[in-house]
């Protein structure tokens, strides 16, 4: 007999990509859920007629975005509003009468997904999707200490208690909450490796090859992501320094440095990013061009006018801009000390590109040096050898798009989507 269709609510901050790759997932696990049959509606703090008419080309029956009194404070809307769903979305049980699943993402909405279960869907059964290990990444925010440290592990470590069913994005995020979750009472049984599937847009991308010798070419080497707060995690003083050593190599060899191409300045922390990365660019020689949050189709832009897009943080849970680049047939180079080189090297089709893939560098600051080293050596093989890296790149996209880990995940999560 047929699965009965349900009805499921994922709890997001918004429903477009501009925070990066925790919001790529919560549109894939929606589409996921639309083609198993089901009806998804999702939450946002704000919505214009672009994400309404491509939340509804995807299948989404509604985003469902705040109702604000007059009442209120007139401020600019934040994640605590979906704590506050009472105040700020009263009109949840109207929208859904009925509620089969609910999910969150941790860290923006796990604690919502949950109050909204309690007092509004007590019959739901929830789902939690961990995003972050923040014993690895809070330590290079510029106001870590413990406490906060063990605030934020212990918080994540609870909620696997709290969750009918856990999905860990990526290996390195499912072992360490697996280990984590030993010292559970209770120790929840449905914990589920999630690997991502980039969006459809990206590979259908071709990428057009640079010019085969360096006339007139002036490669562009991008990075993605988020710069707010966590400059020394993403390692952008790491890029700057090897990319300026490159810079430097490029002007003497044949006068056409590279740019490096940053995607993901606020606009209001210009200025501030502007001078961070003045202090680290160790060479006349070498452009930074700062661009601010992008959605997906300005990334896809982005890759299709770049050469090379690195992704050197000190520490990734997993990487969904690394893979979203992969996807699209660009050259990428990416961080040994996250979940998606963990997924390379143990995926029996791309581990055989790993060693030309995945950058072997330390996660703290004591290895600045031999990391600077590390990166300037691989930026420059790719860029040397540009031809080369571009057929890999290909067919590292083709060993994606038919990716028997990614569709064995996929039937993982819907398997309990029933």
């Amino acid at each position: 007999m047929a699965n009965r269709k349900k009805t499921v609510l994922i709890v997001n901050d918004e429903w477009g990509t501009a925070k990066g790759g925790i919001s790529a997932v919560h549109r894939h696990i929606s589409g996921l859920a639309v083609q198993a049959g089901h009806d998804v509606y999702v939450t946002a703090l704000k919505a214009d007629e672009k994400d309404r008419k491509d939340a509804q080309e995807r299948g989404i029956k509604k985003i469902i975005t705040p109702e604000v009194s007059p009442y209120f404070p007139d401020k600019p809307p934040d994640d605590t509003w979906l704590i506050y769903h009472q105040s700020y979305f009263p009109h949840l049980k109207t929208e859904i009468p009925k509620l089969d699943f609910i999910i969150g993402h941790a860290p923006v909405s796990h604690i919502a997904a949950l109050l909204m279960k309690k007092e509004v869907f007590k019959q739901a059964k929830s789902f939690l999707f961990n995003h972050v290990i923040p014993e690895d990444t809070e330590i290079y925010s510029d106001d870590a200490t413990p406490d906060r440290v063990q605030q934020k592990e212990t918080q994540l470590f609870e909620m696997g208690e709290k969750f009918d069913i856990i999905c860990s994005v990526g290996p390195r995020t499912k072992g360490h909450f697996s280990n984590k979750y030993r010292a559970l009472e209770f120790p929840n049984e449905q914990h589920i490796e999630f690997i991502p599937r980039p969006d459809k847009k990206f590979f259908d991308i071709q990428m057009k090859e640079a010019p085969k010798d360096f006339k007139g070419c002036v490669f562009r080497v991008i990075t993605v992501g988020r710069v707010k707060d966590v400059k020394k995690l993403k390692g952008y003083d790491l890029v700057a320094q090897a990319m300026s050593k490159v810079a430097e190599s490029f002007h003497s060899m044949f006068q056409r440095p590279p740019k490096l191409v940053i995607r993901g300045v606020p606009r209001d922390e210009s200025e501030e990013t502007k001078e961070f990365f003045t202090r680290h660019n160790k060479s006349p020689y070498l452009d930074v061009v700062m661009y601010p949050y992008g959605t997906q189709d300005d990334i896809r832009i982005d890759f299709q006018q770049s050469h090379l897009c690195i992704m050197a943080s000190r520490s990734e849970p997993f990487g969904m801009i690394g893979l979203e680049a992969m996807a699209t047939g660009i050259p990428t180079l990416v961080t040994t000390n996250s979940g998606l080189a963990e997924f390379i090297n143990t995926d029996d089709s791309l581990s055989l590109y790993a060693e030309s893939v995945v950058v072997d560098v330390g996660c703290n600051p004591s290895a600045n040096r031999r990391d600077i080293h590390q990166w300037e050596e691989a930026i420059k093989k790719v860029l040397c050898n540009y031809s080369v890296a571009f057929k890999r790149a290909q067919a590292i996209k083709k060993i994606l798009l038919e990716s028997e880990a990614i569709d064995t995940s996929t039937a993982s999560f819907l398997s309990v989507l029933t």
